[in-house]
C-alpha cells in the first residue's frame, strides 16, 4: 500500500544534514564490514556459496546506506543550473537512476546466491533500460504546455489547463516504512478540473516511480535545481502567456538562471 498526501505549508527545504547522511551510511559500512569479516574465513574453507552470500549482503548495505545521498534536494540557483538545462528543457540529474541500478545490480547478485529464480526478474530492469521504456527524465515547456518524462511515466498538460504551480510536500509509505514515511517534496503543477493532458505508463513492471493521477508532480529530489527556482520558472510561464515565445530558445533557460531563490 502506498500513499500520496500533499500539505499546503510554505517551502522548507527537505535537505538532510550532512551529520545524518554520514551517519546513515557510517552504519551500512559498518555492517557491512562485519559481513566481509565472516565471509573472510569461509572463503578460505572454501565455503563459496556462504562467503559469496555474506559478500552480496555487505554490497547491498553499501549501496543502501549510499542511497539517501541521491535522493536530496538541490539548492542550486543561477547558471549552475545550466548544466541539466537545455533551452525549456530540464533533464533530471544523472546520478538518482544510474545509483538505482547499481542498486539493482547488487541485489541481483545477492539472488544469485539465495533465491536464483528471482535473478530473470530482476535482470529485466537492464532490459527496460535499454529498450528505454525506463530513463532519465525531463519535464519541457513550449508553447502548447508542459510534458512531464519520469523514470517510468510520461505525462503532459496544456497551459490552459492548468490552474496553478506550488511547491507540496507529498508522503510515501508501504508495508516496509508504515510508521516512518518518506516526506520529500513536488512542484505540484494543478489542472483547472480533475485530470489535464494525458498521462502512460511507459513500463508495466519497473513502475519506480508513481505517476500521480490529478496533478503534474515534478520530484525535486530528480532535479538538479532549487524547487523555488523551477516553480518560479514555470509559473511565469503560466502566468504570461505572451512570453511563451521564448520557450523552446537559450532565453527560456537564461531566465530560469537569472531567478533567485529568494522569489
Amino acid at each position: 500500500m502506498s500513499s500520496s498526501e500533499s500539505t499546503a505549508e510554505p517551502f522548507v527545504a527537505l535537505r538532510k544534514s550532512h551529520v545524518g547522511l554520514v551517519a546513515g551510511s557510517g552504519v551500512g559500512v559498518v555492517i557491512a564490514a562485519g559481513l566481509v569479516y565472516i565471509a573472510l574465513p569461509m572463503l578460505f574453507e572454501n565455503r563459496w556459496r556462504e562467503a559469496g552470500m555474506a559478500l552480496s549482503m555487505a554490497l547491498c548495505a553499501v549501496t543502501l546506506a549510499i542511497n539517501p545521498w541521491f535522493n536530496q534536494v538541490s539548492s542550486r540557483s543561477g547558471p549552475a543550473v545550466l548544466d541539466r538545462v537545455r533551452d525549456s528543457t530540464v533533464r533530471y540529474e544523472r546520478w538518482g537512476l544510474l545509483w538505482l541500478s547499481v542498486i539493482v545490480a547488487s541485489f541481483t547478485v545477492f539472488s544469485g546466491f539465495v533465491f536464483v529464480i528471482s535473478v530473470p526478474l530482476l535482470l529485466t530492469f537492464y532490459v527496460s533500460l535499454a529498450l528505454r521504456s525506463v530513463r532519465n527524465g525531463v519535464v519541457e515547456l513550449d508553447a502548447d504546455g508542459v510534458r512531464h518524462r519520469g523514470w517510468s511515466f510520461e505525462k503532459a498538460a496544456r497551459w490552459e489547463t492548468i490552474h496553478s504551480v506550488e511547491i507540496e510536500d507529498r508522503e510515501f509509505k508501504n508495508r516496509f516504512n508504515y510508521w516512518r514515511p518518506v516526506v520529500y517534496q513536488c512542484v505540484v503543477l494543478k489542472p483547472q478540473i480533475v485530470l489535464s493532458g494525458h498521462g502512460r505508463n511507459t513500463t508495466r513492471f519497473w513502475r519506480i516511480e508513481k505517476m500521480p493521477t490529478f496533478t503534474i508532480d515534478l520530484d525535486c529530489r530528480r532535479f538538479d535545481v532549487h524547487p523555488v527556482v523551477l516553480q518560479s520558472w514555470i509559473a511565469f510561464y503560466l502566468h504570461n502567456p505572451k512570453m511563451r515565445f521564448e520557450l523552446g530558445t537559450e532565453s527560456a533557460a537564461e531566465r530560469l538562471a537569472s531567478i533567485s531563490t529568494a522569489v
